[in-house]
């Protein structure tokens, strides 16, 4: 019987299954539902100030008012006044958690911060505050709150390395100018808000999780369930509005150019994640003491894979990789029948990379420090993983 029935439950739908289907059944009702869900998070914030203002009223009109003082009430309030105002006080503690990597200069990088002012001449929005280079196949733009409330935020431009060790440098101008489009939020200003939010109630969780004191532990509990629950429900509207970004990049390059693009960074993407970085990481614990530089390899392993017999194998790979409901990166036959194809396309790899481009003398000198971070990160994170064994 217990056989019976558990079986039953492995056949039953999984929850992402359940949750990309109705998404893609209502399509607005879904955006509604992620909506409502991330002002919670505003209304969770501004809860706590709202109780506290709320019950110096009460307590001030109890002991103002003609006539006997009804204690229970007074006392009632006193305790909400307390606890909403320690609460408020933690959450006015609020300390910005910006993303960690290298953060050239303009004079170290000229060519890369030229690049960013005239994509940005283009689309007007987003101001950029910083750039920071990291060890992760990533291109993105983070917005940090600098306040409680996630109403005034600086801009991060994230270019992991990877991405410009493995694209040449037209086809990496090309997915920065769609991920500055897709943050200027003209024709997708819902769907981008939503995305933002992924990772503005993660820093959130982030936050408090480091924050001590008594007080903290509402706001903890609270973003600790609210962003990963935000992050997979939100899911389905990020990817709409990764598809914004490629039609973004279709305004100032041609279908063709996109198409390449977009067929590149997918099979690099594929080709870091799933064959490189796993090699790394068996040769890395094999022998800790003398731990591998992966970025400093990453260009020539890329390319070899790119080229020949083997990029038809990782063309097939790519092309049939369905992403998960967590991810929040379209599948390569969704982004390239948004631009109005139905077939992927790649050039043969060229011998210049947009590293060797836009980091120009200083690319030795940060590949080599992006190398030293993931090292000591990796001792640091396989010390933790001994500690709970």
């Amino acid at each position: 019987m217990i056989a019976f029935i558990s079986t039953r439950v492995r056949q039953l739908p999984r929850p992402g299954f359940l949750s990309r289907s109705f998404a893609e059944t209502f399509p607005r009702f879904y955006l509604g539902i992620v909506t409502l869900v991330a002002i919670t998070g505003y209304a969770y914030v501004l809860m706590y100030p709202v109780l506290f203002l709320t019950g110096v009223i009460a307590v001030y009109s109890s002991l103002t008012s003609p006539g006997a003082i009804d204690y229970p009430r007074l006392i009632t309030w006193a305790v909400v006044v307390l606890v909403s105002g320690l609460v408020s006080y933690r959450s006015l503690r609020f300390k910005p958690v910006y993303p960690v990597g290298l953060a050239p200069s303009g004079d170290k990088a000229p060519e890369l911060f030229s690049l960013v002012r005239q994509l940005r001449s283009h689309h007007k929005r987003p101001a950029i505050d910083r750039i920071v280079i990291t060890g992760n196949y990533e291109l993105d733009i983070v917005r940090t709150p600098r306040l409680a409330l996630p109403v005034w935020l600086s801009n991060t431009l994230v270019i992991g390395l990877p991405v410009m060790q493995c694209l040449s440098p037209a086809q990496f101008e090309c997915l920065l100018a769609g991920r500055l489009g897709q943050f200027s939020m003209r024709y997708n200003l819902l769907t981008n808000w939503l995305y933002q939010h992924r990772s503005i109630w993660q820093q959130y969780r982030v936050v408090y999780r480091r924050q001590r004191g008594f007080g903290v532990e509402p706001l903890r509990w609270f973003f600790a369930v609210y962003a990963p629950f935000y992050s997979t429900l939100s899911a389905r509207a990020a990817r709409l509005d990764r598809l914004h970004a490629d039609t973004y990049s279709m305004q100032l390059f041609n279908d063709e150019q996109v198409r390449e693009m977009i067929t590149t960074d997918s099979l690099c993407r594929w080709c870091v994640d799933k064959q490189y970085w796993p090699a790394v990481y068996k040769v890395a614990s094999a022998n800790p003491k003398a731990l591998p530089a992966p970025h400093m390899k990453m260009a020539a392993a890329v390319y070899t894979q790119m080229n020949g017999e083997k990029r038809q194998s990782i063309m097939k790979r790519a092309a049939s990789y369905t992403p998960s409901s967590k991810e929040t990166l379209p599948s390569l036959h969704a982004r390239i029948e948004n631009i109005g194809h139905d077939k992927a396309r790649m050039g043969t790899p060229g011998t210049e990379t947009a590293a060797a481009r836009y980091l120009g003398d200083s690319m030795k000198a940060v590949i080599m420090l992006i190398d030293k971070m993931w090292q000591k990160s990796y001792l640091q994170r396989r010390k933790r993983q001994g500690r709970k064994h």
